[in-house]
């Protein structure tokens, strides 16, 4: 009895130690990528988004590209261009011809390009789940974030996939409370990329007859 009691205590310390060795590993992960993050004074990406709700039978799928330099940034999607130029958020409908003004603050930060990897830093608890090589042959490794402040959050778990060999992102998917899933999946990254000032504008004069909608 004493000998199966011991071992189910062994057991139990080597099974928490794997945990912490996990979360210590996990978090290692996460505050290297943060590191490199910080030295991109820009980026672009192409990238799929895909929303998945099992409670209003959705499942959204789109293709889009990013550029973001400093705290400015431009979102191209299928149907809808989003540009913030610092102090003016425009997001253009392709279909209407109509673009609606925003105060960039007004937006979510999980929805930021800008801060699309650093707003992790900090506020979470890491838990490191795997590596592997995925389908194209890279190494990867998944690490699964917990806000510390969880009622202050639409969603509870963000899961992480980063190149391990280029420290760069391959995906992000945010689990939310209400059982919607967003996955974001980076299928080109350059950092540093050399981005024009006049991509961040809102042009009027190459749109004719754009109907205006400003809600600042």
């Amino acid at each position: 009895m004493k000998k199966t009691l011991f071992l189910i205590v062994a057991l139990l310390v080597a099974n928490l130690t794997a945990n912490a060795q996990d979360d210590a590993k996990g978090k290692a992960i996460v505050d290297k990528l943060m590191a490199a993050a910080k030295t991109w004074t820009s980026f672009e990406a192409d990238f799929s988004s895909r929303l998945q709700s099992t409670k209003d039978k959705l499942d959204v799928k789109q293709e889009g590209n990013m550029k973001v330099k400093g705290k400015k940034f431009r979102l191209q999607l299928d149907k809808n261009t989003v540009i913030n130029d610092g102090t003016t958020m425009y997001t253009y409908s392709k279909e209407s011809n109509e673009v609606t003004l925003n105060d960039p603050s007004e937006m979510d930060q999980e929805l930021d390009p800008t801060k699309i990897f650093t707003q992790y830093e900090k506020g979470f608890k890491v838990q490191f789940v795997e590596e592997k090589t995925d389908a194209a042959g890279t190494v990867v490794q998944v690490v699964k974030l917990f806000p510390t402040e969880a009622g202050k959050k639409p969603y509870h778990t963000v899961v992480l996939t980063v190149d391990k060999a280029k420290t760069e992102p391959k995906s992000v998917q945010v689990l939310y409370k209400d059982g919607n899933v967003v996955t974001y999946t980076l299928k080109k990254f350059t950092a540093n990329a050399v981005l024009a000032d006049a991509l961040f504008t809102f042009d009027k004069a190459k749109y004719p007859g754009v109907e205006v909608n400003d809600m600042r």
